[in-house]
């Protein structure tokens, strides 16, 4: 079968969570004797080398890519474009016409838009999509609010102080920051007149606030919404998003360089961290554990990009420095994880938001390594306390030392959580479960 894969970026440019799974899942079935393509969104002029709009055709891996120049960046784009944008959904109807895929998955929309998803079903395929996080409810994506408070759901005074704290024009933070709350609320009841036709930032609160409603109206056209965890299913249900159409399914990942790490005597405990260097990841915790536990005899490597988020890591820089201990190692290209993973005895995932399903989890555990996490739904759903690893208190850099702790001196508790580690669910397997939700709905279609 063809299948039209949807993303909001891709390869070679980006090879975080979303695109590695969307690259494993379509090589394996492309080794099935399927043909699948992607169809993905590219940052344009002036951050990228295409014009919004324009296409690109490539090869990634034998893989067959199209990819779009997403809108210009900058204050006076209209917001709505986040979510709705038809130039986007014009290039979609144009690729999948010329493709005539059998199935479409998208995998993520950000970028695309959920405009895409009407002409997806205007194809006569079954549409599949993949709530790899929580943009189909979060205009920022983490529900990781401006506040440091975790967030269930959309409130537009709360949304349009997270979008200007993450946007990198730091003109904006400076208009919002010193608003009331109660003048937010108050643009969002005149973002309901007739006033945004004539002043531009009501016309964009009134996008903000009409984001939720298009989006959840706009998934209604999806044959299946797949979940990785009960959190993220709670929460979409919760918003409205998918009700009748949600099956969890947790992704596979690709094993094959991943070998098992020794077992070895410690101390000391050598801890790793991988990741964005980028304040939700909380990599700042994991440095004020070993702060304030002089005596620890462990070792913490830090792997990770700080790119966007240059600030924060000078922060991080700053918080280590004098701890010898403390090693920054920078990115690492995709053939060296099992390299990476051979040099830790534990890996650590002190997030504050919720990860969902974080693919280095599933990847420490092949290697046969425990894992500690912060204790939040979505992370918590894989890494069970006293079985596979340890979990800590979100937030609390005393509790997460305390666990480190016990892992560096609590005689055969490394043993244990490694024996008490499972079966990791394969990229082969993940893609044995899509080819049966796929021909069920080629089948209710005949």
């Amino acid at each position: 079968m063809r299948i039209l894969f949807a993303a909001h970026q891709f390869f070679p440019d980006h090879s975080a969570g979303v695109e590695v799974v969307t690259l494993n899942l379509a090589r394996e079935l492309q080794s099935r004797g399927h043909e699948p393509f992607v169809f993905a969104a590219k940052r344009s002029v002036p951050h990228g080398d295409i014009v919004p709009g324009d296409i690109e055709d490539y090869e990634f891996e034998d893989l067959p890519v199209r990819r779009v120049g997403r809108p210009q960046e900058g204050l006076s784009r209209p917001y709505r474009l986040n979510y709705e944008n038809e130039v986007m959904a014009e290039r979609a109807r144009e690729y999948a016409q010329e493709i005539g895929p059998d199935v479409i998955h998208a995998m993520h929309l950000q970028g695309l838009s959920a405009g895409a998803l009407p002409v997806f079903e205007e194809t006569g395929a079954p549409v599949v999509f993949t709530a790899a996080d929580f943009w189909t409810v979060c205009p920022v994506v983490d529900l990781y609010r401006h506040d440091g408070v975790l967030c269930r759901g959309p409130e537009v005074a709360h949304c349009i102080r997270c979008i200007a704290s993450r946007n990198p024009d730091s003109r904006l933070k400076a208009r919002v920051a010193p608003l009331p709350d109660a003048a937010i609320r108050a643009a969002g009841l005149l973002s309901r007149t007739p006033l945004p036709r004539f002043v531009g930032p009501l016309r964009q609160v009134g996008d903000v606030r009409e984001r939720a409603g298009y989006i959840r109206e706009k998934m209604e056209c999806a044959d299946r919404i797949i979940v990785y965890t009960r959190l993220a299913r709670d929460l979409l249900l919760s918003n409205g998003v998918g009700a009748g159409k949600i099956e969890i399914l947790p992704y596979g990942i690709d094993t094959t360089d991943i070998p098992v790490v020794p077992e070895r005597e410690i101390p000391p405990l050598r801890v790793g961290f991988v990741g964005t260097l980028a304040p939700h990841k909380g990599c700042d915790l994991l440095i004020q554990a070993f702060r304030q536990s002089p005596d620890l005899e462990a070792t913490l490597t830090i792997h990770g990009s700080s790119r966007g988020y240059e600030e924060y890591a000078e922060e991080l820089s700053g918080l280590a420095k004098g701890d010898g201990r403390i090693t920054f190692s920078g990115p690492f290209r995709r053939e060296e994880l099992g390299r990476v993973l051979s040099e830790m005895d534990v890996l650590a995932v002190p997030s504050r938001w919720y990860e969902n399903a974080p693919g280095v989890i599933f990847e420490a555990f092949a290697a046969k390594l425990p894992v500690i996490a912060a204790d939040l739904g979505g992370m918590s759903e894989f890494v069970k306390p006293e079985q596979n690893g340890l979990l800590f208190e979100r937030e609390d850099a005393r509790d997460l030392g305390h666990q480190l702790e016990r892992l560096a001196t609590e005689p055969g508790l490394i043993g244990r959580l490694r024996a008490g580690i499972g079966a990791v669910k394969t990229v082969r397997e993940y893609a044995g479960e899509l080819e049966e939700l796929y021909n069920s709905l080629l089948e209710s279609r005949r």
